[in-house]
């Protein structure tokens, strides 16, 4: 997929997957600045790993478990990393949005946008990879290195948390 030429290949490359693996990387972690940060890291690494790219496996593929194991590696480090005050905090109110909240959501897109974000990152990576990046649970099971009995479990999962959400919600979606 990369030419001789780094330099080109490198360009090539930001040229054909930038959009849609931002996208990937937006779903996934839902901040833009870290999305971009992830994107380009991972095109980084695509370059330097190129001779190592399996020909039957699909490079938007080989990207997502690049950004998918980035986005890992940076969720362990944000924990490890973390101060634990439990001590010294005071008790704080809730603030998840209330049932009359999501009521008054602007539209059905935000309230599903709200149940992805509530997903454990595990789930929200597999429907991701799976609605959002167009990944067959083929493709998913093998970037994510888990059987696709396991990625449909999760993929079955995530839908049936999100379906709850939105109930419990009173959505449009509610049945």
């Amino acid at each position: 997929m990369i030419a001789a030429n780094p330099e080109q290949g490198a360009k090539a490359l930001l040229a054909a997957y930038k959009e849609r693996l931002h996208a990937f990387a937006f779903r996934l972690c839902g901040s833009g600045s870290l999305a971009e940060d992830l994107t380009m890291r991972t095109m980084e690494r695509a370059v330097r790993a190129n001779g190592r790219f399996a020909s039957e496996q699909a490079y938007f593929t080989f990207l997502c478990t690049i950004l998918v194991n980035l986005y890992r590696d940076d969720m362990r480090l944000k924990a490890a990393n973390a101060l634990d005050f439990m001590e010294e905090t005071p008790e704080l109110e809730d603030s998840r949005p209330t049932p009359a909240d999501a009521l008054a959501a602007k539209s059905d897109a935000d309230a599903v946008k709200c149940a992805i974000s509530r997903l454990s990152p595990i789930l929200r990576e597999s429907l991701v990879m799976r609605y959002y990046g167009g990944l067959s649970i083929e493709e998913i099971a093998k970037a994510l290195s888990a059987p696709e009995g396991t990625i449909k479990f999760r993929l079955s999962e995530a839908r049936r948390k999100i379906q709850e959400f939105l109930t419990q919600r009173g959505g449009a979606f509610a049945r």
